[in-house]
């Protein structure tokens, strides 16, 4: 095997060994408090591997491609930001998500491994760059910091976005958002989720070494496909219309307010409804 795939399989085994060791813990307590840490703390641990398993050539930590160090920094960063903020969020309430499965192992062990393959298709481009030769990284140059520039702009979308819900909801726990950042967009969280690694994907490409490891872009399908159509935009919706849909204000939110992009809001027709 290269050392590109042995540092793959590498992050892969870890990965998958964590969720096995987090879900070892959980099932007998019939608890979901771990599963977000330890969803962050996968990425964090994944990251460090790919960045320290220097096995390529004569490759040493100190000789990292920028590109390289900018793509950990940025890793790292979001899921300790991540980590930090679901914990805090966890801390106070249960997620009401996993009160089906909980109770029975057998349902619950899916969870977990969904979460392992979540972690890899996500940060796998990341991965690959990191896994790759230092001395056989391009140049850092103007695409990189369009990446980079992306990636700032849905962290800092999506950071805005959980601090702002968690503090009204700390607040008005019984009512939904729409000020701040939430007046231009229903789903603004999701918005700069999506964003951020879609930067990540624009970052790593020159890192791409070999025309088979441009199969990373997965990473930014496989995130945009989980959160539009799976779990992120489609069960908010369902759980927002069953808890809202019938009081006039939320419906006059929805009719005015961008879905998913970051956009000035419509008209309002009634002006007893406005923000």
């Amino acid at each position: 095997m290269t050392p590109v795939g042995d540092s793959l399989l590498t992050s892969l085994y870890i990965d998958i060994g964590i969720q096995a060791l987090a879900f070892a813990v959980s099932a007998p307590l019939k608890t979901e408090r771990f599963y977000d840490l330890s969803g962050s703390l996968d990425f964090l641990i994944c990251t460090l591997v790919a960045l320290l398993w220097r096995r390529a050539g004569t490759d040493r930590v100190a000789d990292l491609a920028p590109r390289q160090i900018v793509v950990a920094v940025l890793v790292i960063t979001w899921a300790v930001r991540l980590g930090g903020f679901l914990a805090l969020r966890v801390a106070k309430t249960e997620d009401k998500r996993f009160e089906a499965y909980k109770q029975n192992p057998i349902k619950f062990a899916p969870v977990w491994f969904m979460q392992a393959v979540w972690i890899y298709l996500t940060a796998f481009a990341a991965f690959i760059v990191l896994a790759n030769p230092s001395h056989s990284q391009a140049s850092f140059g103007a695409s990189d910091i369009i990446g980079v520039l992306i990636w700032v702009y849905g962290f800092t979308v999506e950071v805005t976005a959980d601090v702002q819900k968690y503090t009204f909801k700390n607040a008005h726990p019984h009512e939904f958002i729409r000020t701040g950042i939430w007046r231009y967009s229903r789903y603004a969280n999701y918005n700069g989720e999506i964003s951020l690694w879609i930067g990540m994907f624009v970052l790593c490409a020159r890192g791409l070494d070999e025309s088979w490891q441009w199969v990373a872009i997965i990473s930014p399908l496989f995130v945009a496909f989980l959160v539009v159509r799976v779990s992120g935009i489609r069960l908010s919706e369902k759980a927002a219309q069953e808890r809202y849909g019938s009081r006039p204000d939320y419906q006059a939110y929805k009719a005015r307010t961008s879905t998913f992009f970051l956009w000035p809001p419509k008209r309002d027709p009634s002006p007893t409804l406005a923000v």
